[in-house]
């Protein structure tokens, strides 16, 4: 009777939900580590926020639209400038043992970014960004931060709050000036279990809220600008080991809403939906809202010169749906009311594209009649 009781009270504990995990520097990822991503399909009804103590997260209906391969490397091996800049001393201020490929630093006119890496120092303290490498205009460019981003501060448990200040500038002779700085305000706001397509896990949830601005300098135009970007939000859900969160879903702020911009989740691997795969500037210098849209949809985006502009709706097989605008913009902040309502156009997921000059960007966006 005794065993009975016990099997039965084991059966139960496994049932509702896991014990309070602490995350620590060997749960992040190592060198030689690589993780199969699946990117969402941004459900209009999928609600990040809901969390608390012994929480359950079931998102188990996500579905995928694409993958990718998150891949971390040596910072030896990604080239002699990088290897110099971010070697991994103890009186290197830009020290780092870990990168791995980035989303692109956003483009400006006159300057060709490409292959862009994220620098990491991975210690018993924190999780950082030390800064960025890029190819820019054919050379590759160390971008170290003058204040690291803090990523996570270890231990990582139930209700830790911290926060960190970050910036870099970036000067290219005879083009101009970029400088960035972000505040990131880390919450550990909760722990329990996530269901997710990949599987059931235990975890911690880190809520990310990062504010930020840009400023830019042109010396063929000899004027500059400086600029607030919309607030983001990071939901990130760690596990044991699990290396890179589990489930990410990021959110931006808009005129006081937050919509969700992008879900990235661990996964095996998967036949694709259809989304269109060759396309890689998939998070473009412009901003689109409401998303999900309805019957109007508005694309804002900041010019540094007058230029000819060509919006377009491209369906999730790759195919032009519609052309939506065309026409020329003058310098300076820009503010396009698109109406759908004569295009019957499907509910699903689509991509605005936007034609500026020789440079073609694209965002997702949710159409919900």
């Amino acid at each position: 009777m005794k065993k009975s009781i016990l099997l039965l009270a084991a059966l139960f504990s496994s049932i509702s939900g896991f014990a309070q995990i602490t995350i620590t520097t060997s749960d992040m990822p190592s060198a030689g580590d690589t993780f199969r991503i699946s990117n969402g399909f941004i459900d209009p009804v999928i609600d990040p926020v809901p969390t608390g103590a012994s929480f359950l997260w079931d998102f188990s209906t996500l579905q995928m639209v694409t993958q990718d391969v998150d891949s971390f490397v040596s910072v030896s091996s990604t080239g002699t400038i990088f290897s110099l800049i971010f070697s991994n001393l103890p009186f290197n201020p830009n020290r780092a043992n870990l990168a791995a490929k980035g989303p692109d630093i956003p483009s400006v006119p006159q300057i060709t970014l490409s292959d862009v890496l994220y620098f990491y120092y991975n210690s018993s303290a924190s999780y950082q960004v030390s800064g960025y490498g890029a190819t820019i205009n054919g050379l590759q460019v160390p971008i170290p931060f003058n204040n690291k981003d803090n990523v996570y501060n270890f231990p990582l448990n139930f209700g830790n709050i911290d926060s960190s200040d970050s910036d870099f500038q970036l000067s290219l002779p005879g083009i101009g000036f970029y400088g960035h700085d972000q505040r990131r305000v880390n919450e550990v706001d909760g722990w329990g279990t996530l269901i997710t397509p990949f599987g059931t896990f235990n975890t911690i949830r880190v809520k990310s809220m990062i504010t930020s601005n840009d400023s830019l300098y042109l010396d063929s135009l000899g004027t500059g600008f400086g600029f607030s970007l919309p607030p983001t939000t990071e939901y990130k859900w760690l596990g044991a080991q699990s290396g890179i969160p589990l489930l990410q879903i990021t959110t931006s702020n808009t005129f006081g809403t937050d919509i969700i911009t992008s879900i990235v989740y661990r996964d095996s691997a998967r036949t694709t939906t259809g989304l269109v795969e060759d396309i890689t500037d998939v998070d473009g210098n412009f901003e689109v809202y409401p998303n999900p849209a309805g019957s109007q949809v508005t694309v804002d985006l900041m010019l540094l010169e007058r230029e000819e502009i060509a919006i377009a709706l491209i369906s999730a097989d790759g195919k032009r749906v519609h052309p939506l605008w065309s026409g020329a913009l003058n310098q300076g902040f820009n503010s396009i009311d698109l109406n759908l309502e004569s295009y019957s156009i499907a509910d699903g997921v689509y991509l605005i594209e936007v034609k500026q000059g020789t440079k073609t960007n694209y965002k997702s966006i949710v159409i919900s009649n």
